[in-house]
């Protein structure tokens, strides 16, 4: 049976519930008032409110933030995508992994890439993995992968490169907290520009309504969660083509899943 998303929550303020109602009236619970409660905010202090609520409902609320929030607004912008963040990044914690394993089955070396993740070089890991993954797929000429390649890319490569961002970055980089990001906005292999967009702006490709060149990324532990890699999978097309963006994440949840690494 389906959830009933207009059944109140436990954080949702009723009458007659755990949480005190505002003096002034009753607050609707379920999705249904906080969806009341995002359109009638009239400060940042109130939708950063609204949204963290939002957010508690899963893809269904995440929706509603993005239909409904439209401001440039830093401060709101950073709350939303931290708190997709934080939600992603809890499902990876979960299986975190931190014993590495440098296994390729095609013989790749992956001490240089160890190295630069360990001593935080993260622009410097983010091309090594651009071309480590090229070469497995014997594109370095193309300059860009396809969801064929990353179809056919060795689960043990995968799963070595996965490990190091992971351990280094303690979670917060990866393509399997990427992933989990863009599944919580609602993404799929069926081309959607605007769950393309709410991925951009939960991982800080995009802001300000313009997607970020690879030179003005933030290549640091204070970068959003899943900003990196831009590497990779994500190397060699523009990020506008969310055609290609929406087919090329869903492949590579798909091999991760296939894989059992994320």
């Amino acid at each position: 049976m389906s959830e009933n998303l207009n059944q109140p929550r436990e954080y949702d303020a009723v009458l007659g519930g755990q949480v005190t109602p505002p003096k002034d009236g009753v607050v609707l619970g379920g999705i249904e008032g906080v969806k009341r409660r995002l359109i009638n905010a009239t400060s940042v202090e109130q939708q950063i409110i609204a949204v963290t609520e939002a957010l508690k409902y899963g893809e269904t609320g995440t929706k509603l933030v993005f239909q409904i929030i439209n401001t440039e607004s830093e401060k709101l912008q950073f709350t939303v995508s931290s708190l997709l963040g934080q939600q992603a990044l809890a499902k990876v914690k979960s299986h975190l992994h931190t014993d590495v394993q440098l296994i390729s089955a095609v013989g790749i070396n992956y001490s240089h890439l160890q190295n630069l993740l360990a001593s935080g070089k993260w622009k410097d890991a983010d091309q090594e993995t651009a071309s480590i993954m090229l070469g497995v797929c014997d594109r370095n000429s193309q300059g860009f992968l396809d969801p064929s390649d990353i179809e056919k890319f060795p689960c043990e490569d995968l799963n070595t490169i996965e490990t190091l961002w992971q351990k280094y970055s303690n979670g917060r980089f990866g393509f399997g907290v990427q992933t989990h990001i863009w599944q919580i906005v609602g993404g799929t292999s069926n081309p959607d520009w605007e769950a393309w967009c709410r991925f951009g702006k939960g991982v800080g490709w995009f802001s300000q309504g313009a997607w970020r060149y690879w030179n003005d990324l933030q290549f640091d532990l204070s970068a959003n969660v899943g900003h990196l890699p831009r590497g990779g999978a994500f190397m060699g097309w523009g990020l506008g083509d969310f055609w290609t963006g929406c087919r090329t994440l869903s492949a590579i949840a798909e091999k991760l899943a296939s894989c059992k690494i994320a």
